[in-house]
């Protein structure tokens, strides 16, 4: 179970990402589309995280080197940055429980009887990891206040950009009916595509759509995650509680 929980560490990092910020600005004129649609601000206003949602129903596929492993589980977000995984086995028993926010990291590693209590800056010093990028692993668009306005128009009903996050590059697809991300990948300065995220098969939330199937490929690490989507209630109000587990060994991330 530690393992998937640092697999999954890993794909909600999108491996070493910096941290992204919504921006503020209106975007360029120039993203205006032949019928004056701001496609991209429609892109941004069907973000999942733009209200809380509940992802009650998801089931997991972990593909590695050493082999296929399946899981259940679930996921609350409660505005601004609180986020609540559930990861249980497949006959439905709860093996973990992730606690992460903007600033903080708990775990409760059920199997073990363990507690995991650290900074989120602790998955950046120790692996690499920003933790700020789960938006992307929903098919999010997230902008940089400092992203490089430059010309994209419809081509074939896609629109491909690219932009620069603290010298990271980011490439998102989309389409343009949709209004949605149907493809991210990351990439070096040397255009070596090291993460990729594919969405399909959408379903609506009321005047949002959200892919049902999410796959992500990882070449750097050798890993493959299907993730299928069963059941989301989004706009979702409900408040999360994280209750660490009593009697649990605590462990300090330092």
């Amino acid at each position: 179970m530690r393992k998937v929980i640092i697999i999954l560490l890993l794909i909600i990092s999108c491996s070493g990402c910096s941290v992204l910020k919504r921006s503020g600005k209106n975007l360029p004129a120039e993203y205006l589309n032949q019928t004056g649609i701001n496609i991209l601000e429609d892109v941004k206003n069907q973000n999942i995280t733009n209200e809380g949602f509940f992802i009650e129903k998801a089931e997991i596929e972990i593909i590695t080197q050493e082999g296929k492993e399946r899981y259940l589980a679930s996921l609350k977000y409660e505005k601004p940055d609180r986020y609540l995984i559930s990861i249980r086995g497949r006959s439905g028993i709860e093996g973990a429980r992730i606690f992460l926010t903007a600033d903080s990291l708990w775990v409760n590693d059920r199997i073990h009887k363990k507690m995991y209590r650290g900074s989120a800056f602790y998955l950046k010093r120790k692996y690499g990891i920003a933790p700020g990028l789960l938006p992307l692993i929903l098919g999010d668009l997230i902008l940089e206040n400092n992203y490089v306005e430059k010309r994209d128009t419809c081509i074939g009903n896609k629109i491909k950009m690219e932009c620069f996050v603290k010298g990271v590059k980011i490439n998102y697809e989309i389409d343009c009916n949709r209004k949605k991300v149907i493809l991210i990948k990351q990439s070096d300065n040397f255009n070596r595509s090291f993460i990729k995220i594919s969405f399909n098969k959408f379903f609506n939330l009321g005047s949002h759509q959200f892919g049902k199937t999410i796959e992500f490929e990882d070449t750097q690490y050798k890993i493959g995650i299907k993730i299928k989507v069963i059941k989301v209630d989004a706009p979702w109000s409900g408040n999360i509680k994280f209750i660490p587990g009593k009697g649990y060994e605590l462990i300090e991330l330092i």
